[in-house]
């Protein structure tokens, strides 16, 4: 008995490492999803953005962000998300409101899925979601800044949500730089049937007898964000290390140059890089178009399969 436990353990093992190497499925898998294209186009790095979106980032960076967004993209043919956030001065800080939607279709029992297994077409229509409120304030030089959200992943057969949590601390420095760092997605672990996920190693609908826990994507992240006049250009750039469920280590990156030939009137393109989840690919790209208040941006994230992610935002300050 003991050798036969050993060869199963070992025939365990590999799959294991695996999981851990890449970050196993989280729920609901809106939280890994990016949340603006300004962002997105950058390696999805928004921990010291300054944008109204940095409410799905880092909820200190509520104290400089202002204006109002949305943003939608198209992930493969049948599947699709979006985000709407605002953000307004309150007391010392800024006060902001948010939400993202995905919708994709799902296996039955299949569960939490990851990036990759949301891409394919499944038998059941799904949807993800995250509504959010954020508030940060100012003390000493020093943004500090708390949210609350809910989540939930609705499958149709199955239904899962929580209430979860997000802090950030941010600061800037040498006029030029902001660094910034949040823990994510604050929550107690899911429990569910084992009857209605293949995570317990049964079919889906079969007897039910046990539960297993899902897990929301732990993360804490640690970023700078800079920009500076370079002659004629505007240069800006970003860098960020996140660590998931304490497991996955995600550095990411990217950088923005922008030419204004008016005041209030400016172009910029962008690009960056990522340690891509499953489903993902490293590089992200785009562009942006700033008249006055209104600025409509353009992003592209490379997906597995060969599949381009296309991200459309507008935003108004």
């Amino acid at each position: 008995m003991p050798l036969r436990r050993a060869v199963v353990l070992c025939a365990l093992l590999p799959s294991t490492a695996a999981v851990a190497q890449r970050g196993e499925p989280y729920t609901p898998i809106v939280l890994l999803l990016p949340a603006g294209a300004r962002t997105l186009a950058t390696g999805n790095v928004g921990v010291a953005g300054r944008d109204d979106d940095v409410l799905f980032f880092n909820p200190a960076q509520l104290a400089v962000a202002r204006g109002f967004s949305a943003s939608g993209e198209r992930y493969s043919p049948t599947a699709s998300g979006g985000s709407l956030s605002a953000v307004t001065r309150f007391s010392k800080g800024g006060i902001g409101i948010g939400m993202r939607m995905a919708d994709y279709r799902v296996a039955h029992g299949e569960l939490p899925v990851d990036r990759e297994t949301m891409l394919d077409a499944g038998g059941n229509p799904a949807t993800s979601i995250e509504a959010s409120v954020g508030l940060a304030e100012v003390y000493k030089g020093v943004r500090g800044g708390i949210a609350a959200k809910y989540v939930e992943d609705d499958a149709g057969d199955v239904r899962v949500s929580r209430a979860a949590f997000d802090v950030g601390v941010s600061k800037d420095l040498m006029r030029f730089y902001t660094v910034g760092l949040a823990v994510q997605n604050l929550a107690t672990d899911i429990a569910v049937p084992c009857s209605e996920t293949r995570r317990c190693g049964v079919t889906p609908g079969g007897p039910a007898g046990g539960t297993t826990s899902l897990f929301l994507p732990l993360r804490t992240t640690l970023g700078v964000a800079g920009a500076k006049p370079v002659g004629a250009l505007d240069v800006a750039g970003t860098a960020a290390v996140s660590l998931l469920r304490g497991t996955f280590v995600v550095p990411a990156g990217g950088a923005e140059v922008g030419y204004s030939w008016l005041d209030g009137y400016s172009v910029a393109v962008r690009a960056g890089g990522r340690r891509p989840l499953p489903g993902e690919r490293a590089v992200t790209a785009g562009a942006g178009l700033t008249m006055d208040r209104l600025s409509i941006d353009y992003a592209l994230e490379t997906l597995s399969g060969g599949r381009i992610g296309h991200r459309i935002g507008l935003r108004v300050r």
